[in-house]
């Protein structure tokens, strides 16, 4: 867990920590607060001392609650106190712990004796969101990355197509008929759980996965398998944790991306909008990342000609609006490929 340091606010480069008399407006501190962009300042005595704390939630209280006048009323008369500190090198769960203990919602953080700014329980609460979501994106991809293993062919298959699916995402927000799907968790969960799109790939004997050429219709058969033994490997976690979504996405993405829009892809030969969203858009970015890339059955397309295979697939194997977003952000598609082709010579 991280320290008190990891997370001071209220900090300004020029003034230091931001502060104000307790003798001082209610309105004065307001605007102070609105003019740094910050939610709360530290409240000090004519004699410097920290004596409390006052924050927009308090001011906002006040005002709503007891009808305040904030340009006649002193900051004394609003502050929160008392004053509660800790070190900057306090663990954010023993701050957590205070608040709860103490019923409040900012501790003062002292270096010496001296304020050097705040935290409060939503920035706690950022933090633990943020330590939580760190380790699931690890464990997602360090699964994903365990099963890409058996499969040396692919390179940084995994890393390219998080990216693309990112970008993609992305770029789809800001289209209508997206917009009200896709938000920043959905990105999110896009780049998080778009490597496990290959999981099923484990349940796949090696004479089928690592043949040196290009499978016959028996062992394609065999191959198609995968998107199906994922997407069910995937839901039995979803039925142990029913809440986890980036459990759902990993399932819809894994079971249908190979899917297509006019219904002839598998395994269910589901069409159109029944394909659910992160699928149709990981059905581009799998596609373009497979056309571009070597492998044993096969030289790599150029941009240019994957390109134009996708053009050629809208409305039959893609989702028309994502190949129109897709074309639009595609430049950063051939960026993205060419960084991770460098870094993976680099590395080799």
């Amino acid at each position: 867990m991280a320290v008190a340091q990891d997370i001071i606010q209220s900090a300004d480069k020029q003034d230091g920590v931001i502060s104000i008399l307790s003798n001082a407006l209610v309105l004065t501190a307001a605007e102070k607060m609105r003019k740094k962009h910050i939610g709360c300042i530290i409240v000090r005595n004519d004699d410097g001392q920290v004596v409390g704390v006052l924050s927009e939630r308090d001011i906002v209280g006040r005002v709503t609650s007891a009808m305040i006048d904030p340009s006649k009323t002193l900051v004394s008369d609003v502050m929160t106190t008392p004053v509660v500190s800790c070190t900057p090198t306090t663990s954010l769960e023993n701050v957590r712990e205070l608040m709860h203990e103490l019923h409040i919602r900012h501790i003062v953080v002292l270096d010496d004796g001296e304020p050097v700014g705040m935290i409060s329980s939503r920035e706690i609460l950022s933090q633990r969101l943020a330590d939580d979501r760190e380790v699931r994106n690890l464990a997602i991809f360090s699964l994903a990355r365990l099963a890409e293993t058996r499969d040396t062919d692919t390179g940084p298959h995994l890393e390219r197509v998080r990216e693309y699916a990112r970008i993609l995402a992305n770029h789809l927000r800001s289209r209508d008929g997206f917009g009200d799907i896709i938000d920043e968790s959905f990105v999110e969960l896009m780049y998080a759980t778009s490597p496990l799109h290959d999981i099923g790939k484990v349940s796949i004997p090696d004479v089928v996965l690592l043949k040196p050429g290009r499978l016959n219709d028996a062992e394609y058969e065999i191959m198609k398998t995968h998107a199906q033994t994922g997407a069910g490997t995937l839901e039995l976690a979803l039925k142990e944790f029913p809440d986890a979504d980036f459990l759902c996405m990993a399932r819809d993405i894994a079971g249908c991306h190979h899917e297509r829009i006019d219904g002839t892809g598998y395994p269910c030969g589901l069409a159109g909008e029944d394909i659910p969203l992160s699928a149709r858009i990981f059905a581009v970015v799998d596609v373009y990342d497979a056309l571009v890339s070597k492998r044993v059955y096969k030289e790599a397309f150029s941009s240019v000609v994957a390109k134009q295979i996708i053009i050629e697939g809208a409305c039959t194997q893609f989702d028309g609006d994502i190949v129109e977003a897709f074309l639009e952000c595609e430049p950063e598609f051939v960026e993205t490929y060419r960084q991770y082709t460098l870094s993976d010579i680099a590395a080799a």
